[in-house]
C-alpha cells in the first residue's frame, strides 16, 4: 500500500514546532514501518530526504497570484503528482489549501482520501463552500472530544465515518531518567493565551520553582507572562531540542497544562487541546501531570492516579495540587510510574499507525468506536 501523508507545516525551525507538526511526523514515521509511505509538506525551498523508511518531500510554496502565501496555508502545483502516485491520501488539517487541493486530486484520480483534524484550518477555505470534506472516506480523529465536535457539524459537511485513532509518544525517546527530581513545576507548549500559562504562574506556591518551555507566538501575551513572573523563581526557555526537553520532563516534579476555553487575552476557542501531546510526553517520562478539565485532556489523565484534573482558569486548584505533590514526593513518583504504564498501554505510535492502516482498508460507513470518551 502506497500511503501519502500531507500536512501544511512540518516539525522544525524552517516551519513550525508544535504538537500538530510532531503528530504528523511521528505518525508518518510509524506508518512507514508498515507500508510504503511518503510525507509531503511545504516550505520556502524544495527538498527531498529519507527519514529511515519514510520518504519526506518539502514542496516550495506557490508564488502564484491569488494563491495564499501563508506559511500555515500553503499550496504547490506539484502536489497532484504525489496524489496520483499514491493508493491512499491522508490529509492533515481540514480547511487548508493543501487539503482542499489533495481532496480534489484524489477524487480526480480515484484515490481513497482520509482527513485528520489537528486543530488548524482557515476561515476562507474552498471546502467551506464545496462538499470536499464530506467526500473523504473518513475522518480519522485524534480524540473522543474531536469526534464529538465533528458530530455537531451538519451531516452534509462531514463523512459518515468518524473514527478515533488517538495519538502516541516515542516511548524510547520519552522515558524516565535515573537522576534526582529537581522539584520544579514544568510547562511545555506554545506560549499562546489559550494555554492558560498565566493561571499557572499565579498558582505557584511561594518560592516554588517553575520552568516554562515554549516558543512565543503572541508578543503581548509574553509580556503579560513576564510581568506575572517578575520576582518569582520562574525560568523561560524559548528554544530547546528534544534531548533537552526530555531532560526537563525527567527532572520535573510535575508538569502542568492549564489550557482554557476562554483565555484572559484573546478570543474563546472550542479547540484548546484536541490532543495534548505534551501531557503524554510527560507521562512517558514518568512525570505526573496536572491538566485542566477542558477538551481532550480528561481523556489522557486518570484523576488521582496518573495526575490531577482541575477546573480551568482556577489558580487555587492548580496551586493546591502542586503543593500536595511537593509535600508528598513518594506519591508523585508512584503517579509517574502509573502514568508511563498508562501511555504504554494506550498511546504508542505503532498502535496508532496500525489503526490507520485498518481504517484505510475498511469499508465506508464503519461503526463508531464503542467508547467515545477515550482514544483507543
Amino acid at each position: 500500500m502506497r500511503v501519502l501523508h500531507i500536512s501544511p507545516t512540518w516539525f522544525g525551525d524552517g516551519s513550525f514546532v508544535g504538537g500538530a507538526e510532531r503528530y504528523v511526523r511521528e505518525l508518518a514515521r510509524a506508518s512507514a514501518e508498515l507500508a510504503d509511505v511518503t510525507w509531503v509538506s511545504f516550505g520556502d525551498h524544495s527538498a527531498s530526504r529519507r527519514d529511515g523508511p519514510l520518504a519526506v518531500e518539502i514542496l516550495r510554496r506557490s508564488r502564484l497570484p491569488g494563491v495564499s502565501r501563508l506559511a500555515t496555508d500553503p499550496m504547490s502545483l506539484r502536489l497532484a503528482r504525489f496524489v496520483r502516485a499514491a493508493d491512499v491520501v491522508h490529509c492533515h488539517q481540514p480547511y487548508t489549501l493543501s487539503t482542499d487541493a489533495a481532496l480534489v486530486a484524489a477524487r480526480l484520480f480515484r484515490k481513497r482520501a482520509f482527513i485528520t483534524d489537528l486543530g488548524g484550518g482557515h476561515r476562507w477555505a474552498l471546502s467551506k463552500a464545496l462538499p470536499l470534506v464530506s467526500g473523504a472516506e473518513a475522518l480519522l480523529l485524534i480524540s473522543g472530544y474531536s469526534r464529538r465536535l465533528w458530530l455537531e457539524a451538519p451531516a452534509s459537511a462531514r463523512p459518515s465515518r468518524l473514527e478515533v485513532i488517538g495519538g502516541g509518544v516515542d516511548m524510547d525517546r520519552f522515558s524516565p531518567g535515573t537522576g534526582a527530581r529537581s522539584g520544579e513545576t514544568l510547562f511545555v507548549g506554545r506560549l499562546l493565551p489559550h494555554k492558560g500559562v498565566n493561571y499557572l504562574i499565579e498558582a505557584m506556591p511561594d518560592r516554588a520553582p517553575l520552568r516554562i518551555v515554549g516558543r512565543p507566538y503572541d508578543p503581548r501575551f509574553l509580556e503579560t507572562l513576564a510581568a506575572l513572573a517578575a520576582g518569582r523563581p520562574v525560568v523561560f526557555e524559548h528554544q530547546i531540542g528534544d534531548e533537552a526537553l526530555v531532560e526537563r520532563y525527567r527532572r520535573a516534579l510535575v508538569s502542568v497544562l492549564p489550557s482554557v476555553y476562554t483565555p484572559v487575552d484573546g478570543p474563546p476557542t472550542r479547540q484548546p487541546e484536541l490532543l495534548g501531546l505534551v501531557v503524554l510526553e510527560s507521562m512517558a517520562c514518568g512525570t505526573p501531570v496536572i491538566v485542566s478539565d477542558v477538551a481532550s485532556l480528561p481523556e489522557l489523565v486518570d484523576d488521582g492516579v496518573t495526575g490531577f484534573v482541575v477546573p480551568p482558569g482556577n489558580p487555587a486548584a492548580i496551586g493546591e495540587k502542586i503543593a500536595f505533590l511537593r509535600a508528598n514526593p513518594a506519591t508523585a513518583d508512584a503517579m509517574g510510574r502509573r502514568a508511563r504504564a498508562a501511555v504504554l498501554d494506550r498511546f504508542t505510535w505503532p498502535a496508532v499507525a496500525a489503526r490507520c492502516l485498518e481504517a484505510y482498508e475498511g469499508p465506508a460507513g464503519g461503526a463508531p468506536p464503542a467508547d467515545e470518551r477515550t482514544a483507543p
